[in-house]
């Protein structure tokens, strides 16, 4: 067969890009993606903070005075991968005849849903362990002045004007929205772009800066023993596939795999002397609307 679905490099990255796709949450959280990970690396993923430099003075006159010299001391914040997320089907004697796009539609498909599906669950998982802001108040009349109330929390926290917001919410929240006609025509309440998700509660809204969660992903070690196997970076995932035949039952099996972790980050805050304070939570603040 002389078709694309001999070639497991470019069938691999058809499956990391119908899974990139695919993800709701995912795609706004901060993305740590890497392929060819094994096992010699560990679990441990660290994830770099950005440094902060102190800054000097001296008169513009002064030749004498030597420079002072500083330095840049940067965090690392470690990960650990537990999940290994997987889908292995048998493939037919009909499957392997097909060509690529067929094979998408009726096995990449159905198994980058289910591995986008799994990510998005734990996604919703991982921000709803943020703590809730019982302080912040919310009336459906009038839904809006909580995002005012959140993004007041969020520069209180550390988190800079330039940052871009998001607000994931429940569809009781993304209903009370629509009724009092507070989304803008960008999509935005408040400067928060609003995603509707059903994995939160329907009376949940979880404003958030994309580093305040982490979504690390990385694609197995493509094994020698498997002639047919690749492991790739694109489109905004990182995955393993490999085809290989089962003596145990007598038909080929794809199997596409990826380790994921998703973990809430501090934020980052420069404090402006060549320090950087991380704030726990900082980068999210999460809102029951029900009384």
């Amino acid at each position: 067969m002389a078709n694309a679905f001999e070639n497991p490099d470019t069938v691999a990255r058809v499956a990391a890009k119908l899974v990139g796709l695919d993800l709701n949450l995912g795609q706004y959280l901060y993305k740590d993606l890497a392929h060819d990970f094994s096992e010699g690396s560990g679990r441990i993923v660290s994830i770099r903070v950005p440094g902060s430099a102190a800054v000097s003075k001296r008169d513009v006159g002064d030749t004498t005075t030597p420079l002072a010299q500083g330095s840049i001391n940067e965090q690392l914040i470690p990960v650990e991968l537990k999940d290994h997320v997987y889908s292995s089907v048998p493939l037919s004697e009909e499957d392997l005849t097909l060509n690529i796009e067929n094979y998408t539609s009726r096995v990449l498909v159905p198994q980058a849903s289910s591995i986008a599906r799994d990510i998005e669950a734990t996604v919703a998982a991982g921000m709803q362990a943020t703590p809730e802001s019982t302080a912040i108040t919310y009336d459906a009349l009038t839904p809006a002045k909580t995002f005012t109330k959140i993004r007041a929390k969020l520069r209180e926290n550390g988190v800079p004007t330039g940052a871009r917001m998001i607000a994931a919410v429940g569809s009781g929240v993304y209903g009370d929205l629509l009724d009092a006609e507070a989304i803008d025509g960008n999509g935005k309440v408040r400067g928060f772009e609003i995603v509707e998700s059903t994995r939160l509660a329907a009376d949940e809204v979880i404003g958030f800066i994309p580093n305040a969660f982490a979504l690390v992903v990385r694609a197995p070690l493509a094994p020698e023993g498997a002639p047919y196997s690749a492991s790739v970076t694109h489109g905004g995932f990182a995955l393993r596939v490999i085809r290989a035949y089962d003596p145990t039952v007598a038909v080929e099996r794809s199997l596409v795999s990826s380790f994921v972790a998703v973990k809430p980050l501090p934020l980052p805050v420069d404090n402006e002397d060549g320090t950087v304070s991380l704030v726990a939570n900082g980068g999210a603040v999460r809102v029951l609307t029900a009384a």
